[in-house]
């Protein structure tokens, strides 16, 4: 069976998406620079009304590219 094709995305779905991306392709930079504490201040900064839940995803994110930075992975 076929699914059914996704509802055409917002301009707004579209933003946040890209600012998203933009922000997950500066993580390495981030990592190199700032610590745990300064990074959720970023994050906070970047997109002030960020859930717990989205938050705890750029954590996951940031601690995941500290390990590979490491060489922990």
């Amino acid at each position: 069976m076929a699914k059914p094709p996704r509802p055409p995305k917002t301009d707004e779905q579209r933003e946040a998406e890209r600012c998203r991306r933009e922000f997950a392709d500066k993580l390495e930079l981030i990592v190199e620079n700032l610590g745990e504490d300064d990074f959720v201040a970023a994050v906070k900064g970047y997109k002030p009304d960020i859930t717990k839940e989205e938050l705890q995803e750029w954590v996951m994110r940031f601690r995941a590219a500290v390990r590979e930075k490491r060489g922990l992975y």
